[in-house]
């Protein structure tokens, strides 16, 4: 049941406009993009919140967030990571950051100090994880309804599409490492579309490609039904069902030219990783199996894979990232139960850094053990937690729809693409992920069907 009056619309209207603007700007790493993009999460959060407690004052049913008490416990894991404790205490429980604190003094370390060796990086880590917390339970509560789920995955694949449109019409430009023709960042070497870095780029593809091959499916299933109705069958081509099939078929091939053009070893591995989920997840695999062939295919035609080949052999995977995450993980023993402050990483890595080289080294380039690190071994089981929840509600409704099996995609997709790359750590992303996992894990409205006319979709 929903609270009466008015209020619902403009809500929406604000999540939408929230996930489509965040990757046309630059996946909003900049703060003057990810301060309004916080800001709007925590509006929505909040006025969903409000809605859903006039609608249990109403006698309404609210349905209970599923995993919340995992989202309290990471939260409630960030504040106290800047406390401040006394120092043998914080020995105890976090023998790093009580040396990073005390090993600098010429006598022993008296004051108190909080676990977090940068509590202005943690707090604001604590405002991201806040802030999306809020977003997924806007979506939750809000985004029940099949058009709004719909639209919610129309933004996020015409978000796509618009990022790749812009990056192939750069890639041709006179000035390619100029964003949107007007900025040329500082470190310019990756520039791909609106995006500084390349990965980047092609990580939110993961998560749009998946989602446009379920529409297509949905389509296909719907031109199948409209087909069957038909004396002369064929003349369903030529109706809104056939063109349907056909646009979303572009549609397909344009994101997944663009994931391959951008040369992410990454983000290709990971996207070929959900397409081979797809049809494990389907009932009907066969046919889904070959439908995702053909349209990943048709991306794959068009562009090929010279530059993902030319990646791979450029850089291996021990240098870019087995030799990183080996350096790092000396960190975790002295940092074992609760970390060295969510979002610390940068600050905390120096200290245990081996590798040669001048480069600054932000991020560990894989966001588990990152988790590991900033978090501890408590901070990496909420977020496996977390995780272990949503796919599970996710791979449950899959069979239900093409669209669910999309969303299965898109989340498996930047999980995996998170393996190699920091891709939660990337505001615009983060925000699509916890709004596509609300979709899959927000119980059936009673009243939606999946598909024009009922059809769900060859899922």
């Amino acid at each position: 049941m929903r609270p009466r009056g008015g209020g619902a619309r403009p809500l929406r209207l604000l999540i939408l406009v929230l996930l489509g603007a965040g990757p046309l700007l630059a996946g909003a790493v900049h703060e003057p993009v990810f301060v309004p993009l916080l800001a709007g999460c925590a509006v929505a959060g909040l006025a969903a919140h409000a809605r859903a407690r006039r609608a249990r004052g109403e006698g309404g049913e609210v349905p209970p967030l599923p995993g919340r008490a995992l989202v309290a416990g990471l939260l409630a894991l960030v504040v106290l990571q800047l406390v401040p404790l006394p120092p043998p205490l914080l020995r105890l429980v976090s023998p790093g950051s009580w040396s990073f604190y005390g090993d600098s003094l010429l006598v022993p370390l008296a004051a108190w100090r909080p676990i977090s060796v940068s509590p202005p990086d943690t707090l604001r880590g604590l405002a991201f994880l806040a802030a999306f917390a809020l977003l997924h339970l806007a979506v939750f509560r809000e985004m029940t309804e099949a058009p709004w789920r719909r639209r919610l995955v129309l933004t996020v694949v015409g978000a796509g599409l618009a990022i790749t449109v812009v990056a192939l019409l750069q890639a041709v430009s006179p000035e390619p490492r100029k964003i949107y023709g007007l900025w040329r960042p500082r470190w310019d070497w990756a520039v791909f579309g609106p995006y500084v870095n390349r990965n980047h780029f092609a990580s939110y593809l993961v998560m749009a490609s998946p989602l446009a091959i379920g529409l297509v499916l949905e389509s296909i299933s719907s031109l199948r039904a409209a087909w069957e109705r038909r004396r002369r069958g064929w003349l369903a081509l030529g109706e809104s069902e056939g063109t349907a099939v056909v646009r979303g078929s572009a549609v397909v091939m344009v994101l997944v030219a663009g994931l391959l053009a951008a040369g992410s070893r990454g983000a290709v591995s990971a996207f070929l990783g959900s397409a081979v989920l797809l049809p494990l997840a389907a009932r009907r695999r066969r046919a889904t199996a070959l439908a995702v062939v053909a349209l990943a295919g048709l991306g794959a035609l068009w562009i090929g894979f010279g530059g993902v080949v030319s990646a791979f052999a450029a850089r291996g995977i021990k240098g870019s990232r087995l030799d990183l995450w080996l350096d790092i993980l000396p960190m975790v023993p002295r940092f074992p139960v609760l970390g060295a402050g969510w979002n610390a990483f940068a600050t905390a890595y120096p200290w245990y850094r081996t590798l040669p080289g001048p480069d600054w080294i932000g991020e560990a380039h894989n966001d588990y053990l990152q988790a590991l690190t900033d978090g501890g071994l408590v901070g990496a089981g909420l977020v496996l937690g977390l995780l272990a929840v949503v796919l599970r509600e996710a791979l449950a409704r899959a069979r239900t729809s093409a669209l669910d099996l999309g969303l299965l995609g898109a989340l498996v997709g930047l999980a995996l693409n998170a393996l190699v790359d920091f891709s939660w750590q990337i505001p615009a992303h983060a925000a699509t992920w916890a709004s596509l996992a609300a979709l899959a894990t927000r119980p059936p409205h009673p009243v939606q069907r999946s598909a024009p006319g009922g059809v769900r979709g060859i899922s």
